[in-house]
């Protein structure tokens, strides 16, 4: 589980989050949002390891916690399959077993047919594919998503997001994402958290379409007009 407690974060004088309690659970899958500067970001590097808050705990009880950037990442020197192998190598799986994981995920992404290509062959959609196949391919529990489809278009978007929840829930892994477009995002997540003025606010989906969209609605609506929101 990561679990933060009153957790509050300082840059310099600029007060970025105050206060925040927040809990994910194993398998859960968990969309954030928030305007330009909320600590979106800062929220996923905390759970990452990568970033300490200025007051409060962060506890994180995931053992392989990833993050996964808005753009690919990918080695140009490298062909697809190479890029997924030497992480796995770096991990310490022998070089046939990292060459199994790496064609299982390309082919679990659909990328299978692009193994051997370089980066620079690869277009936008297909790139971010084989980001993250190289990230299921080390098997987090805990996936981070920055904004990895914000470059993409809408269709490309759906469909990236519709395979990551996939892969998660054939892991297991739990799932934070964030994400500038609510309407795909609850189809993406269970609940959803707003980050607005250094708090957050936790908003449960439903299970039909409807109520789903009615609460990508309210989400989408207050963050173009930075409506506040009720108790």
């Amino acid at each position: 589980m990561l679990e933060l407690c009153a957790v509050s974060l300082n840059f310099g004088k600029v007060a970025v989050l105050d206060g925040i309690d927040f809990a994910l659970r194993p398998g859960e899958r968990v969309g954030i949002l928030g305007a330009s500067g909320t600590g979106k970001s800062s929220l996923l590097k905390m759970a990452a390891g990568l970033l300490a808050a200025s007051s409060g705990a962060c506890i994180n009880s995931y053992r392989h916690p990833l993050l996964v950037f808005q753009e690919p990442r990918l080695l140009p020197w490298r062909r697809i399959h190479q890029n997924i192998e030497i992480p796995l190598l770096a991990a310490g799986l022998s070089a046939r077993q990292a060459q199994v994981r790496a064609e299982h995920w390309l082919a679990r992404v659909g990328l299978a047919a692009s193994a051997q290509a370089w980066p620079h062959e690869l277009s936008g959609g297909m790139a971010q594919r084989a980001s993250l196949a190289r990230a299921f391919a080390l098997e987090p529990d805990l996936l981070l998503l920055d904004e990895p489809f914000s470059a993409l278009d809408p269709a490309l978007r759906a469909d990236l997001g519709k395979l990551c929840v996939q892969c998660a829930a054939d892991t297991g892994a739990a799932m934070l994402c964030i994400s500038h477009h609510p309407h795909e995002l609850v189809e993406m997540v269970e609940r959803c958290i707003l980050i607005a003025d250094q708090k957050i606010q936790s908003f449960e989906l439903g299970d039909s379409a409807a109520s789903r969209q009615e609460v990508a609605h309210l989400l989408h609506r207050t963050l173009l007009n930075q409506e506040p929101l009720s108790p």
